[in-house]
C-alpha cells in the first residue's frame, strides 16, 4: 500500500492545481490561474499544461513566466511546431539569440513546420515588437545561419519591405526565388517591391512570370490587371478580370476592379450593373454606393446621384460622398440645403475646413452673393488666421465689392508669406493696371508673375492689359493674342477686342467680341464693352 501513496497524492495535487487554475480563470484572476497552471506544468509531463501556462503568460505579457512555461512545453513535446515557434520569438524578445536559433533549427527539422506561415508570423511579431534595426539584424542572422531556406529569405524580404529597405527586400526575394523559382508568393512580393522602387514594367513582367507557373491564381491575375490599368491598357485589364470572374463569379474584389475599369472606359451602363452587384457585399458596399452616385451624376441624374451619395455613411469615401452630395444640391439649385450641409460637414471634418470654406465661398460668388462670400471668408480667417488661400479668395471677392483696400491688404499679406506667389502677383498687378493707377508698381508685380508663369493665359492677359494701359498697343496685342489662343475666355476676349478696336482693327475686334458674347453674354467685362462701344454692336 505504501508504494501507491506518493503517485496518488501527486495526481490529486495536479487535479487540485488545474481546478484552481480554471476557477481563477473563470473569475478573471489570470495571475492566479497562471501560477497554478505553471506549478502543474512543473509537476507533470503533460505538454497541454505547459501550453496552457504559456498562453496565459503571453496574455498577461509576463515574459519571464512565458519563457519558463514554453521551455517546459518544448521539453514535454519536442515535435510540436507551435511550441518551438513561440519559444523562438520569446527568446528573441529576451535578447537570447543563440537559444532562439536553436529553436529555429528544431523547427526546421520538423516535417510539418509550415515554415512559410510560421516565418510570416515571425515577421509580423518583429515588425511590432522590436526596433527596425533589431528586427533586420535578427533576420540577417537567421538567413546567414540557414542560407538554403527559401522561406527565410522571403520573410527577410517581407520585413525589409515593411521597413522601407526596398533594395534589401529585392535582393532577398531574388535569393528566395533562386531556391524556389516557381514560388508565386515570392514572385508577387518581388513585383510589389519593384513597383515601390518605381520600376512598374519590371514589376509587371514579374507578375506575368508568376502567372505562367500559377495560371489559376486569381490574386496574381488581379494584381496583373492592376498593373495593366496603371499602364493605361484598360482593355487588356478587363480581359484578365473577366477570366477571374468566369471562374470565380463571387470574387467581389475582381468585380470591384472590373467596375472601375468599365467606368474609366466610359461604359457607365455596364459599370452600374457591376456596382449594383456589390451593394450587398460589406467590404465594397460603401464604395459601390459612392461610384453609383458618380455614375448618375455623370448621366446628369442628380436626384439619383444624391440618393446614392447619401447612402455612404462610413468608410474611406465618406467625406468625398458628402462633398459630392453637396455638389449635386448646388447643381439642383437647392442652395440653402447645400450651405447647411457644408456647415455640418465642416464640423464633422475639421481637418477639411479650409477646402469646405473655399467651396462655399465659390458657391456664393457664382451666385453673385459677394457680401455673403466676403463674410464667410472673414469668418474662415478668424478660424484659420493667415491662411493664404483664404486671403487670396477674399481678395478676389473684395474686388467684386469694390473694396480695393481689402484686396490690396490681403494680397500683400500673401506676398509677405510667399513673395513668389504668381497668382497673388498677377492679381495685385492686374488690379493696379486695371485701375490705371500706380502702373510702374503694377509692372513690377506683373514682370515677376510672367517670369514665373510665362505661358499662363491669366498672366499673359494681365501683362497684355498692362501694356495697353502703358500705351504699348503692339506689345499688348502680342500678349493678349497668346492668351486668347490658349484659352478662349470671354474676359480675355473682351480685353483683346478693346485693344484691337483702339488700334484700328475694328473688324477683328467685332469678331472676337462676337465669340466672347456667344460664350458668356453676362460676363462683366463683356457688359462693360457693350456699354462703352455701342457702335460696335449696332
Amino acid at each position: 500500500m505504501k508504494t501507491l501513496t506518493k503517485p496518488v497524492a501527486r495526481e490529486s495535487e495536479l487535479v487540485y492545481l488545474v481546478l484552481a487554475a480554471e476557477l481563477a480563470g473563470q473569475r478573471g484572476q489570470y495571475d492566479i490561474a497562471l501560477q497554478n497552471y505553471l506549478e502543474a506544468a512543473r509537476k507533470s509531463r503533460d505538454p497541454k499544461l505547459a501550453e496552457r501556462a504559456t498562453q496565459i503568460a503571453l496574455y498577461l505579457k509576463d515574459t519571464d513566466k512565458a519563457l519558463e512555461a514554453v521551455r517546459l512545453w518544448v521539453e514535454r513535446d519536442p515535435k510540436q511546431a507551435s511550441a518551438h515557434r513561440i519559444a523562438a520569438m520569446l527568446f528573441l524578445k529576451a535578447g537570447q539569440m543563440d537559444q532562439a536559433l536553436a529553436q529555429f533549427r528544431a523547427l526546421l527539422a520538423l516535417p510539418d513546420a509550415d515554415l512559410e506561415d510560421t516565418l510570416i508570423e515571425l515577421v509580423k511579431w518583429l515588425d511590432s515588437e522590436v526596433s527596425k534595426e533589431q528586427g533586420l539584424r535578427t533576420m540577417q542572422r537567421l538567413s546567414e545561419e540557414f542560407p538554403k531556406v527559401a522561406e527565410l529569405h522571403f520573410a527577410y524580404a517581407l520585413l525589409a519591405s515593411d521597413k522601407g529597405e526596398q533594395q534589401l527586400a529585392l535582393e532577398e526575394t531574388q535569393r528566395a526565388l533562386a531556391l524556389q523559382p516557381d514560388w508565386s508568393r515570392a514572385r508577387l512580393l518581388q513585383a510589389q517591391v519593384m513597383s515601390q522602387m518605381g520600376d512598374s514594367e519590371a514589376a509587371r513582367r514579374a507578375v506575368q512570370k508568376a502567372l505562367k507557373s500559377d495560371p489559376d491564381n486569381a490574386r496574381l491575375r488581379l494584381i496583373y490587371s492592376q498593373f495593366l490599368i496603371k499602364a493605361g491598357d484598360n482593355k487588356a485589364a478587363e480581359k484578365e478580370l473577366l477570366r477571374i470572374l468566369d471562374k470565380e463569379p463571387h470574387n467581389q474584389d475582381a468585380r470591384f476592379v472590373h467596375a472601375g475599369v468599365l467606368m474609366e472606359m466610359g461604359q457607365f451602363g455596364r459599370a452600374r450593373e457591376e456596382f449594383l452587384k456589390l451593394t450587398d457585399t460589406a467590404k465594397w458596399q460603401s464604395q459601390a454606393f459612392f461610384y453609383l452616385g458618380l455614375i448618375e451624376a455623370r448621366r446628369d441624374r442628380l436626384e439619383d446621384s444624391l440618393r446614392w451619395f447619401d447612402k455612404v455613411t462610413a468608410g474611406p469615401l465618406l467625406f468625398d460622398a458628402k462633398v459630392n452630395a453637396i455638389t449635386a444640391l448646388i447643381n439642383l439649385k437647392r442652395l440653402p440645403e447645400a450651405r447647411q450641409r457644408l456647415s455640418e460637414v465642416r464640423k464633422a471634418f475639421p481637418q477639411e475646413a479650409l477646402r469646405l470654406y473655399l467651396l462655399e465661398a465659390e458657391l456664393l460668388s457664382k451666385n453673385k452673393d459677394y457680401e455673403g462670400a466676403f463674410d464667410l471668408l472673414t469668418e474662415a480667417l478668424d478660424e484659420l488666421p493667415g491662411q493664404t488661400e483664404l486671403l487670396y479668395s477674399r481678395a478676389l471677392v473684395a474686388e467684386q465689392l469694390g473694396r480695393l483696400d481689402v484686396l490690396e491688404s490681403d494680397l500683400r499679406t500673401v506676398l509677405e508669406k510667399n513673395p513668389n506667389d504668381p497668382n497673388a502677383l498677377n492679381a495685385l498687378g492686374y488690379t493696379l493696371a486695371d485701375r490705371n493707377d500706380r502702373l510702374q508698381e503694377a509692372k513690377d508685380y506683373l514682370d515677376r508673375a510672367i517670369e514665373l508663369k510665362p505661358d499662363d493665359p491669366a498672366v499673359l492677359d494681365s501683362y497684355g492689359w498692362l501694356q495697353y494701359r502703358l500705351g504699348n498697343y503692339g506689345s499688348a496685342l502680342t500678349y493678349l493674342r497668346r492668351a486668347y489662343q490658349s484659352v478662349r475666355d470671354p474676359e480675355i476676349g473682351a480685353h483683346l477686342g478693346e485693344v484691337l478696336w483702339e488700334s484700328g482693327k475694328r473688324q477683328e475686334a467685332k469678331r472676337i467680341w462676337k465669340e466672347a458674347i456667344k460664350k458668356n453674354p453676362d460676363q462683366e467685362d463683356i457688359q462693360r464693352i457693350k456699354m462703352r462701344y455701342r457702335d460696335a454692336f449696332k
